[in-house]
């Protein structure tokens, strides 16, 4: 039996715990899409949400097929990958509540382009559906950066 213990000097601790906070550091960043795909994701759905409130049937496979080819784009980009958490009941009301209020832009552009006869409310509805998911997009790039900002302490 071998008994020596062999005494770990507290500053080459601190100096490998460092190294670490910043190897996952810099993975976090890495792994945070760029903001460009957040502005093209709300595009693409501001654009889905009025073909569907104009009643253009014939273009609605354009923003369904940009879409996977986008996020397929970005992902093939992507060094590393976060690592994805189990669904949570945040994250489960947050999608019904954006299918509710996607459905509903749908049917208030619906609506007002029957009861005005212009293409203002797909266009206004269209509108708000980008902004909205801009916003989140915008809202989950900083809950990101927050994560990034806490290894950093």
């Amino acid at each position: 039996m071998n008994d020596k213990k062999t005494e770990i000097n507290s500053k080459e601790a601190n100096i490998a715990l460092e190294s670490i906070r910043r190897s996952e550091k810099s993975s976090l960043q890495q792994s945070m899409p760029p903001s460009w795909l957040g502005i093209a994701i709300s595009i693409i759905v501001g654009v889905l949400v009025f073909l569907i409130a104009a009643g253009l049937r014939d273009y609605y496979f354009l923003p369904i097929i940009a879409l996977p080819i986008i996020i397929a784009m970005q992902r093939s980009k992507m060094k590393v990958s976060a690592r994805v958490p189990t669904t949570n009941k945040k994250t489960v009301i947050a999608l019904i509540g954006l299918i509710v209020i996607m459905i509903g832009l749908i049917f208030a552009g619906i609506y007002a382009r029957s009861l005005y006869g212009t293409m203002t409310g797909p266009i206004t509805c269209s509108l708000i559906a980008t902004l909205i998911v801009y916003w989140m997009s915008i809202s989950e790039r900083n809950e990101h950066q927050k994560k990034i900002d806490q290894v950093i302490r």
